[in-house]
């Protein structure tokens, strides 16, 4: 059996990922109305710790200059664009799912880290469930070769200490994106198990 079109039709027609094209339209909002590195949305562990914990979720929306939010945003169009119709309500789940891991990251595994804006981290999810779903459904060498480029990009970027496509106003955190890319094995690892024990009542 064929696997199913990468784009989901409905009534003939194309199915616009609407998902994907409102989280991008509420990220260029947020830059429009509140600027850059906007002081009561960003990640900021002082401002956190005496409880504004809107900024745990704010701060990935955030970015620190226009070139970070085109980056950014245009990243989660492309991602979105392509996996939206094969992840469906798994993409929401996956973002919200990372932004957790990130942000205990954030707060445990790197104490001495005092600031932190933009949606890099949690990308990285994004685009490992992405690929991971589409290594299920179509075995394509290239598929496999994408999520190890992007696993070795991130190694590179840890060791240099920086981004290596963007500089930004300010400092890349690269062991985010690591750690966005292990929630998304994760999150997909569980959903596969959820599905293969629905699939199979036997083996709860």
């Amino acid at each position: 059996m064929n696997a199913p079109s990468m784009h989901g039709e409905r009534h003939g027609g194309i199915m616009l990922p609407w998902r994907t094209l409102f989280l991008s339209a509420g990220a260029v909002v947020a830059y429009l109305i509140l600027g850059a590195a906007p002081e009561a949305w960003v990640f900021d562990r002082v401002a956190i710790a005496q409880g504004e914990w809107w900024r745990l979720i704010a701060g990935h929306w955030m970015h620190s200059d226009l070139m970070h939010a085109v980056w950014d945003i245009a990243a989660l169009l492309l991602l979105g664009t392509l996996f939206e119709a094969r992840l469906q309500w798994r993409l929401p789940w996956a973002l919200l799912v990372a932004t957790v891991g990130v942000d205990a990251w954030l707060w445990w595994g790197d104490p001495a880290l005092q600031y932190y804006c933009g949606l890099s981290g949690i990308l990285n999810s994004l685009l490992i469930v992405g690929l991971l779903q589409f290594w299920r459904d179509y075995r394509h060498p290239l598929i496999l070769l994408t999520g190890v480029g992007a696993a070795l990009k991130i190694i590179v970027e840890i060791n240099a200490g920086q981004a290596l496509l963007t500089q930004t106003a300010w400092p890349s955190v690269p062991t985010v994106h690591a750690v966005g890319f292990l929630c998304g094995l994760v999150f997909i690892w569980g959903i596969w198990m959820v599905g293969n024990n629905l699939r199979n009542p036997c083996a709860l």
